[in-house]
């Protein structure tokens, strides 16, 4: 009996608008004005990027079983940033509990920076990663579709990439295993970051 694959967080890299013009023209024009208010909102931060050349185009998909390993993998570079033990966080495992870790709950609150604060603030679903370089990361407000006020998440495809690669072999020199699903979720973001860069494309969190 075989069951069906679920992940709790899918990442595309592809155009937040899903559609050409010539497959579904309603739907085109009626993303390509979403789309372009975001556009126009991301310069309005500093941040210029095309989001509406290549509609339609995707290049890479790939998806996490459990939203725990990037926790996990959030809780550990803020332990290695601040050179504090990560023994506990190695034996918690790829989990969630109702008392987060404070490392990590400051820099989503904004209280303390960190040099991986592109990683640390992906949270899950509304989350983009821009192909461009900025230093912090930015949240717009949008309606959901109930009508209600929620952020959407924006960071650095650029800045992820760098964080990344500085963070990898420092997990593995304070010995965090390459099998282990924590860091199996870094170089999976590693790779949605290159695919990002190489053609120009969000990466869209969903």
């Amino acid at each position: 009996m075989s069951s069906e694959e679920t992940s709790e967080l899918d990442l595309v890299v592809g155009s937040m608008i899903t559609v050409r013009p010539d497959e579904d023209r309603p739907a085109y024009d009626e993303e390509y004005e979403s789309v372009s208010a975001v556009q126009d909102q991301l310069r309005e931060e500093g941040v210029d990027v095309d989001l509406i050349s290549q509609p339609g185009t995707e290049v890479w998909e790939g998806a996490l079983e459990n939203m725990g390993a990037l926790y996990q993998l959030s809780r550990l570079a803020t332990r290695i940033e601040h050179e504090q033990d990560i023994d506990d966080v190695i034996e918690d495992g790829p989990v969630i509990y109702d008392d987060l870790d404070r490392g990590v709950t400051d820099v989503w609150d904004d209280l303390v920076t960190s040099r991986y604060q592109h990683l640390i603030n992906l949270q899950g679903i509304n989350s983009y990663y821009m192909p461009a370089d900025f230093e912090a990361p930015i949240w717009l407000a949008f309606e959901d579709e109930n009508g209600e006020e929620d952020n959407a998440f924006f960071g650095s495809s650029v800045r992820l990439q760098s964080e990344l690669a500085e963070l990898a072999p420092l997990l593995i020199k304070a010995g965090v295993a390459s099998n282990s699903q924590a860091y199996l979720c870094l170089e999976m973001l590693r790779v949605a970051a290159a695919k990002s860069l190489e053609f120009g494309l969000p990466i869209i969190v969903w």
